[in-house]
């Protein structure tokens, strides 16, 4: 196996992905609950969803290790070092801080990286999306995901 195919951006951004949900996955069993049933326990749908987040990420990075075209190289290590500290932190500090004041700063962080460079539409989706996540699971669905110190609405 050429050495283009493991040392690309797309490899060690699906591995980071996969890495981050494996780390949030893990996180979950840290936490207890008195429901006795376990689809009644608060981290039953999340379990799911990182799941479904690994495997899609370990598809896709198997899939582009397979690739036989030529992958682009690493266009910028410091771009990928950023990303990898951003999730590492966030995943230590989701637990501690709630969810979605590490999300709105991951998401401010990681979407400069991915390309977005519109100021408006990296506050729009980095407070939208963690906003309608925290709405969904703790307001709609009494599905409370993990709260900040601050405040015990989001």
């Amino acid at each position: 196996m050429p050495m283009n195919r493991i040392l690309n951006e797309r490899v060690f951004v699906l591995l980071g992905l996969f890495l981050v949900g494996a780390g949030l996955y893990a996180s979950t069993f840290q936490q207890t609950f008195t429901a006795g049933v376990a689809a009644q326990s608060p981290v039953f749908f999340p379990r799911i969803i990182l799941t479904l987040w690994m495997g899609l990420a370990l598809i896709a990075l198997v899939q582009t290790m397979q690739r036989t075209e030529a992958n682009a190289p690493v266009a910028s290590w410091s771009r990928l070092g950023l990303l990898i500290v951003a999730s590492v932190i966030y995943t230590n500090v989701i637990g501690r801080e709630g969810f979605f004041i590490p999300s709105v700063i991951f998401a401010a962080i990681s979407l400069p990286i991915f390309g977005v460079r519109n100021p408006l539409l990296v506050a729009l989706y980095a407070i939208a999306v963690p906003g309608a996540l925290v709405l969904f699971f703790n307001h709609m669905l009494s599905m409370p995901l993990p709260v900040s110190r601050f405040t015990h609405l989001f």
